[in-house]
């Protein structure tokens, strides 16, 4: 089915816009700084354009009269209550391609390299080989697997929530396989920002080993490795949760096909800042229900992701100005 609606930037404030394409009306209104401005409903506008469009920083409306928390989650209950069925199967398989490319092998190299180390195998020249060899590939595959699976389920909330009449005329197992079809920019993109969130995560455990290995030599070793754990699993906590906070924008924009990597980066922390109190609600959301479905191991994940991404796709559309407009 023909999608009524197309997507174009506002000529003065440069925010992204849904219009639909099938209304004889020639001219729009933006969502975002209310201008008004000739369009053609049946032009086409190229990825370029939307990619350079900034979301709009200066002339934005009042978040927190327009963006506020009952709207956005009362809205997310919506879109769940008419959507629950393709957000659940999107999930469940985005989740398994994930645990067939990532987290079974992961599993199970850890019982090789377990067994390596413990002598079990003595030293077994071929299991040697293939533990050292998958670990490599699954680290290869890591990033750009859990980019795909990422995107995937960003891409279909954001659509659902845009265009919520339309997507509800289409067949469950089509907008699955839609959602499903990714092009491989925004992956690699999307890649790229978790190696750096990634790396960044690993200096700061890096660290913490260094200030284990100092205090055993200041206090007693066992004391010096429990408050080290400890202290590093409360840093841990708090990056992640920072990072989630400054980085979750760029995720959706770079899924939104709106920005490259680093031009992400710069608006997306532009954007957590500025609506630092929208934003800070919306990822402790996120946090608490992702937290929740690691809990429950991936049955939980794949209940718990599209539920705490609903909301953060209707955030992004409000503080971007990317609404739907009729």
């Amino acid at each position: 089915m023909r999608n009524p609606r197309t997507r174009t930037a506002c000529p003065q404030c440069l925010a992204v816009l849904d219009i639909d394409t099938t209304t004889s009306c020639s001219q729009a209104t933006c969502g975002a700084c209310e201008a008004i401005f000739d369009f053609n409903g049946g032009s086409k506008h190229k990825d370029n354009t939307l990619n350079q469009a900034a979301p709009h920083l200066t002339a934005m409306r009042s978040v927190e009269v327009d963006s506020s928390l009952d709207s956005i989650f009362l809205t997310a209950i919506v879109r769940l209550r008419d959507h629950w069925p393709v957000l659940l199967l999107t999930s469940l398989t985005a989740n398994l391609l994930w645990i067939a490319l990532i987290g079974l092998p992961a599993d199970a190299l850890a019982g090789l390299w377990k067994q390596l180390t413990s002598g079990a195998t003595n030293g077994d020249a071929t299991t040697l080989a293939i533990t050292v060899g998958g670990t490599g590939l699954v680290g290869l595959l890591l990033a750009p697997v859990s980019a795909y699976c990422m995107i995937v389920l960003v891409r279909l909330t954001l659509t659902l929530t845009r265009y919520h009449s339309s997507a509800q005329s289409v067949g469950l197992i089509k907008g699955v396989l839609n959602a499903l079809a990714v092009a491989p920019w925004p992956v690699l993109r999307l890649g790229g920002l978790f190696l750096i969130a990634g790396s960044l995560i690993a200096v700061m455990f890096g660290v913490g080993v260094i200030a284990i290995v100092v205090l055993s030599f200041l206090m007693d070793p066992k004391s010096a490795v429990w408050v080290g754990t400890l202290s590093i699993g409360t840093m841990a906590i708090g990056v992640v949760f920072l990072l989630q906070w400054l980085l979750w924008p760029a995720v959706f924009l770079i899924a939104d096909g709106r920005a490259d990597l680093m031009t992400s980066l710069s608006w997306g922390a532009r954007l957590a800042l500025r609506h630092r109190k929208l934003t800070l609600s919306l990822v402790t959301v996120y946090f608490i229900l992702a937290t929740a479905g690691s809990m429950l191991f991936y049955v939980g994940q794949i209940i718990t992701t599209p539920l705490a991404m609903l909301p953060m796709a209707i955030g992004y559309l409000r503080i971007t100005g990317g609404e739907v407009l009729n």
